[in-house]
């Protein structure tokens, strides 16, 4: 039978998607916090006491709207300052012409950056507006595969947006089975969820999420209507282009792999039709820039699904016309069977040689 602790215990859990063993790693600093306090207590006091101050401490998040997820991260956008456009352009008006920069709301009188959007794209009014912009206003998408936990519902894909410290801190492993809190923004009976981040947003693998398939397996199931053929690839961009949400799932092998990163902090790879190329060596690959936040862990010869957004830039050759079509990645899986274990990397000087790896209704069905 369960003890009042452990029914406290299991209802943290539920609610705040973190582990039993999560939860005892919290209540062991706060005792040994209670002891340090209050030396002259007893043992049961302070663990009483470290109780009540966990609880305390998880007031503000039980009371979130945010509710339960189960799923997959498949892909986690650049972090974007949202405000670093608008100082840039403030400071660079002041600069040019203060008097008029003044006058048109973009700083003060010391040229301190304003934010002078009295509306939001959204047609929501800026309560901040005419007020000096914070240092940073941070945002990052991150997009994947869930269904709601306890719910009788198939999976759909979502798409969720953090920001601030959420944004910023941001480090979540991809195609693993886990559990989050957010907030769901969608409309009942749509096709994806759209979701905010919250205060208790925190992504928790858990292998023991009943049922959910290998990550090879969901995304054929969930995302058909987002796998795009390589060879298709053109006409899929110039059919979505214009849609800022797209987003393509396309198979490779990867010919090329460089993993130093750019000027702009991308590394770059090029993945390649296997069978076009055993007809046609010249036929051209699809070029993959990839943010930071994507390990790779793999090597040239392994066998991918990149998730991302295509873009298209003008021909080197020719400015006049337009170039072929890349992806914009944001994440990248590497199915299993087809995988090469990156090389260690040998790092010589005059006196060593290092080798380093680079290195029911109560029950959802997937």
């Amino acid at each position: 039978m369960e003890t009042e602790k452990e029914k406290l215990f299991n209802m943290w859990s539920e609610k705040l998607s973190m582990s039993a063993e999560e939860l005892k790693v919290e209540e062991t600093k706060m005792i040994e916090d209670e002891k340090r306090i209050h030396p002259q207590n007893t043992d049961e006091q302070h663990q009483k006491r470290a109780i009540q101050r966990l609880s305390l401490s998880y007031k503000k998040q039980l009371r979130s709207p945010a509710i339960e997820f189960q799923g997959m991260i498949i892909g986690v956008g650049d972090l974007v300052d949202t405000v670093q456009r608008l100082k840039a352009t403030a400071t660079t008006a002041y600069r040019e012409n203060a008097q008029k920069a003044i006058a048109d709301g973009l700083t003060d009188g010391e040229g301190i950056p304003l934010d002078n959007r009295a509306v939001f794209s959204t047609g929501r009014e800026n309560s901040q507006f005419g007020k000096p912009l914070p240092e940073h206003n941070y945002l990052r998408n991150v997009v994947g595969i869930a269904l709601r936990s306890k719910v009788e519902e198939s999976p759909k894909m979502f798409s969720m947006t953090m920001n601030g410290k959420l944004a910023e801190g941001c480090n979540v492993e991809m195609f693993k089975p886990l559990r989050f809190r957010a907030i769901n923004k969608s409309e009942e009976g749509s096709s994806q969820f759209v979701m905010n981040g919250s205060t208790v947003t925190k992504f928790v693998i858990d292998d023991t999420i009943d049922e959910m398939p290998a990550p090879m397996d969901v995304l054929q199931k969930v995302c058909g209507e987002q796998i795009v053929p390589l060879k298709d690839l053109a006409t899929y961009h110039e059919a979505n282009k214009t849609d800022w949400n797209r987003l393509a799932l396309v198979e490779g092998d990867v010919s090329i792999l460089n993993t130093e990163p750019t000027a702009f902090g991308s590394r770059m790879m090029i993945i390649e039709d296997a069978e076009t190329s055993l007809e046609n060596l010249d036929a051209p690959g699809l070029t993959c820039w990839i943010p930071s936040s994507v390990n790779l862990d793999f090597a040239e010869g392994s066998k991918v699904i990149v998730v991302g957004k295509t873009a298209q830039g003008k021909s080197r050759d020719d400015p006049n016309v337009l170039g072929d079509v890349m992806m914009n990645v944001l994440g990248v899986y590497v199915i299993p069977e087809y995988k090469i274990e990156p090389e260690a990397e040998i790092v010589e000087d005059e006196q060593t040689e290092v080798a380093a790896s680079t290195t029911q209704p109560e029950k959802p069905t997937w």
